[in-house]
C-alpha cells in the first residue's frame, strides 16, 4: 500500500469519524444539555407500588386457569387506556374517568406516566393518585422515553421497575417491560419500544409478539406501545417500528400507542394522548378518525363475543370516537364504524400559533381544511342552557 493510499484511507476514516461525533452530537443534544435540573423530592426512596398484574393477587380480579377473571362482573371486562399523561392528570381528572362509568376494572397506560425520570415526577404521580378513584384499581404499564434516563446509552429507571411489578412472560433482557396479561376473553400485550436499542432486540420482541397473538386460543387481542407503528406526529415517524411491527401487529384488534400527542385511528393502530401537550399531526388521509389539541382515554368494554372501544375526551367526558368489533364462530371478524360521520376535532396546537409559515404549520393547516370540509354539522351539541351536552360528537 503507498503512502497516497494510506493518506485516503485515514482522510476517510477521520471524515466518516467526525460526521458520527457531530450526528452524535446533534441527536444526543437535548439528553445531555436539554434536561432540567431535578426539582426537590421530599424522601431518599419511594415506598408505594401499584397494584399489577405481576402481584399474587389483585385487587377485583381472581386468577383462574383460563386468567385473571373479574369478580365485580365477570360478565364485562372494563379496561381505560391511557395515553402519554406527563403528569398532567389530577385527581379530579381520575374520581371525573370514574364517575362517568359504572365500572372501571383496571387501566392500561402507554408510557410517558411521568414528565421526567424523576424521584420528584415520581412522588407528584402517587400524590395525585392517592385516594382517587385510581387508587384501589389494578394497572398495566408500558414504559415510555420520559422514564429512560438519556444519554449515550439510554437506561431505564430503576424506580419504574420498581412501583410497577408486572408479569415476566416477556422476551429477554425486558423483564416485566414487555409482557402479556391474559383474561377469559381478552390477551393484553405491552411492548416496551423504547428498550427496542439494537437489531437483536427488534427481531426478539417481533418473535416473541408473533407468537403471543398466535397462541391467544381464540381471545381478542389488545397491544399497548409506546411509539406508534403509524406516527402522528410531523416529521416523528420511526420506521424500525414501522418495519418490524405493522405485519405482526395487523392481526391483532386493536393496537394503541402515544408518544406522538395526538389521536388517529386507522384499524387496528389507535394512537391516543392523554396530557396536557400537544404537537403537530400529520392529518393522515388514510386515518379514518384524527383529533389535535386535546387530552383523550379509550374505555374498552369485553363481552362475551364483543370488543367495544370508545374514546372520551377528558376535559369534557364527551364520546368522541367508538368502534365495535364482533368475532364469529367461525373466526372471523365485522368492525362497525359508529362514528364516520361524526365531525372531527383538529385544533392547531397553541405553541404554533404565531410560527404560520414555518413548513409544517402550513402543511397543518392545509390539511386542516381538507379534514374538516368533510362535515358540515356543528362539533358540539348544547342543550338550552348553552352548556355542552355531554353526549357524541356527531
Amino acid at each position: 500500500m503507498t503512502g497516497h493510499q494510506r493518506s485516503i484511507i485515514g482522510w476517510t476514516l477521520s471524515t466518516l469519524l467526525l460526521i458520527g461525533a457531530v450526528v452524535l452530537c446533534v441527536v444526543r443534544w437535548n439528553a445531555w444539555f436539554g434536561m432540567p435540573q431535578e426539582p426537590e423530592w421530599e424522601d431518599d426512596a419511594i415506598s408505594y407500588r401499584f397494584a399489577c398484574f405481576g402481584d399474587d393477587s389483585v385487587p377485583g380480579f381472581t386468577h383462574t386457569a383460563l386468567g385473571w377473571q373479574d369478580t365485580i362482573e365477570p360478565q364485562h371486562l372494563r379496561l381505560v387506556v391511557l395515553g402519554d399523561v406527563h403528569n398532567s392528570l389530577t385527581r379530579a381528572d381520575w374520581d371525573s374517568m370514574a364517575a362517568r362509568h359504572d365500572y372501571i376494572d383496571a387501566y392500561a397506560q402507554l408510557g410517558d406516566f411521568v414528565e421526567r425520570c424523576y424521584y420528584y415526577y415520581f412522588q407528584s404521580l402517587y400524590r395525585e393518585l392517592d385516594s382517587s378513584a385510581f387508587a384501589t384499581k389494578p394497572i398495566m404499564a408500558t414504559p415510555g422515553n420520559h422514564e429512560y434516563s438519556k444519554g449515550i446509552v439510554k437506561t431505564l429507571d430503576p424506580v419504574w421497575t420498581d412501583i410497577f411489578r408486572n408479569p415476566q412472560n416477556g422476551p429477554r433482557d425486558f423483564p416485566g417491560t414487555s409482557y402479556y396479561v391474559d383474561f377469559p376473553r381478552l390477551r393484553f400485550i405491552a411492548i416496551d419500544t423504547d428498550g427496542l436499542h439494537s437489531l437483536r432486540n427488534l427481531l426478539r420482541t417481533q418473535t416473541w409478539a408473533k407468537r403471543c397473538i398466535k397462541t391467544a386460543s381464540g381471545r381478542f387481542v389488545v397491544v399497548m406501545m409506546h411509539h406508534p407503528v403509524y406516527s402522528t406526529g410531523a416529521g416523528r415517524q420511526n420506521i424500525f417500528i414501522r418495519w418490524v411491527f405493522r405485519s405482526v401487529l395487523s392481526h391483532a384488534d386493536l393496537v394503541f400507542a402515544g408518544h406522538d400527542h395526538n389521536y388517529a385511528r386507522r384499524l387496528p393502530f389507535v394512537d391516543t394522548n392523554s396530557a396536557k401537550k400537544y404537537y403537530l399531526s400529520t392529518l393522515n388521509k388514510k386515518d379514518t378518525r384524527v383529533a389535535s389539541g386535546y387530552r383523550m382515554y379509550e374505555l374498552l368494554t369485553l363481552t362475551e363475543d364483543t370488543l367495544l372501544m370508545q374514546t372520551y375526551l377528558t376535559d369534557t367526558g364527551q364520546l368522541y370516537d367508538e368502534v365495535r368489533i364482533i368475532r364469529h364462530k367461525d373466526g372471523s371478524r365485522t368492525t362497525e364504524d359508529h362514528a364516520s360521520q361524526w365531525r372531527e376535532l383538529i385544533e392547531l396546537p397553541a405553541k404554533y400559533a404565531d410560527r404560520q409559515e414555518e413548513m409544517r404549520v402550513r402543511r397543518f393547516l392545509n390539511k386542516r381544511k381538507h379534514r374538516l370540509s368533510v362535515h358540515d354539522e356543528p362539533f358540539v351539541k348544547t342543550d338550552t342552557t348553552g352548556v355542552a351536552a355531554v353526549d357524541s360528537i356527531k
